[in-house]
């Protein structure tokens, strides 16, 4: 198996966050190094996204309502896959009465995916690896990011009665193994900076990456920024609660089935762990950014402004039910699920400037709640 080959080249055992860099990222065998999306109906598992063109639609539509109150903007997609989103995206942007984009970039770390980007986007958007890789934006920024956290590695502890112990995995004579090992200051200090005390016998993860990485994304986006991420997570206290996750929240898919080892077949499926919001709110706060709300995704979608473009499309109640307004609303009723993605995914947006201010006024206007 090549993934024990490679943990016996680095001595026979890692920390499950590099473990879990090397399944997910190997530029051989890494799961996300496929050069088709493992992602969508036919895939393993979906995204708001990729489940209906009315997520896109409707984050189009907040745009453009940007747009109309800031000038033309630009937009960012990170961890943007095959372009999919910014397809659909810049078709629901196009045609209002007035131009909604200045400048549009696409960031995602697949080689593969950034040459099926180039056949579908074209040259009106800029394509790239990194965001360092891109000048910083000038004037009003929209950045979007699309389950990017929930697929970083990340370490992995259980808590013992001598201590914390971090997970390793060894490459053992009958296959990939646990071990503990005591964990190291970073890793206690972590849940001590967020007032968790682990109990005897639960696994947590740690991702250690998340704040940084969003630090950078919130220096690029400028003084005037709108910054919407989309993905599976909790606040501290309640990520880290033993009554709902005592044994953590890491989870692996494959053809949309959900599993709890992610030690069988590495680079074959995928391997997420929930976010802790606190990691992200943390930098927003040092740079100056305010959070417009925290929401459930079907929640934000309303605030958005779904129920006005699904007026405008003619798929309200009044209208005669047929295979094709049928089909609309079964896309719709997918987002809006409150038994599934509706619920599970969550939207945190963060604004600076004249941005959150529009932003405030459009998504969280006096009387609805900012976070749920």
């Amino acid at each position: 198996m090549w993934m024990a080959e490679e943990i016996a080249r680095r001595g026979g055992a890692v920390p499950f966050r590099d473990f879990m860099e090397l399944a997910l990222y190997h530029p051989e065998h890494g799961y996300y190094s496929s050069p088709t999306p493992r992602y969508g109906r036919a895939g393993d598992y979906l995204t708001a996204p990729t489940a209906s063109p009315w997520y896109a639609r409707t984050v189009a539509r907040l745009a453009a309502d940007l747009a109309s109150r800031l000038g033309p903007l630009t937009v960012a997609d990170l961890a943007s896959g095959d372009g999919s989103f910014l397809e659909a995206f810049l078709e629901g942007a196009a045609g209002g009465p007035a131009p909604v984009i200045r400048r549009a970039v696409s960031i995602e770390t697949s080689a593969a995916l950034r040459g099926r980007q180039r056949a579908r986007l074209g040259e009106s958007v800029e394509i790239a690896r990194s965001l360092a890789d891109v000048p910083p934006a000038a004037g009003p920024t929209f950045v979007h990011a699309s389950e990017l956290f929930d697929a970083l590695p990340v370490h992995r502890v259980v808590q013992r009665p001598g201590g914390l112990q971090e997970l390793w995995v060894r490459a053992g004579t009958e296959g990939l193994e646990w071990e503990e090992r005591p964990a190291p200051a970073g890793l206690v200090d972590y849940f001590r900076s967020h007032g968790v005390r682990l109990v005897d016998g639960q696994v947590a993860e740690v991702n250690q990456a998340a704040g940084k990485l969003y630090r950078r994304f919130l220096e690029w986006a400028g003084a005037s920024a709108l910054v919407l991420v989309l993905d599976y997570g909790y606040a501290a206290a309640r990520l880290y609660n033993p009554r709902g996750r005592r044994g953590g929240s890491l989870a692996v898919f494959s053809q949309h089935r959900a599993d709890r080892d992610p030690l069988v077949e590495p680079g074959g499926r995928d391997i997420t762990a929930h976010v802790n919001w606190d990691d992200l709110r943390r930098p927003a706060v040092a740079a100056g950014f305010r959070e417009i709300g925290l929401w459930p995704l079907g929640v934000f979608l309303l605030h958005a402004g779904l129920p006005t473009l699904v007026d405008e499309a003619n798929l309200g109640l009044a209208r005669e039910l047929d295979a094709e307004s049928y089909a609309e609303r079964q896309e719709l009723k997918r987002l809006l699920d409150p038994d599934g993605m509706g619920t599970d995914l969550k939207v945190l947006v963060h604004g600076r400037g004249p941005a959150a201010e529009a932003a405030g006024e459009l998504l969280a206007p006096q009387g609805l709640p900012r976070t749920l």
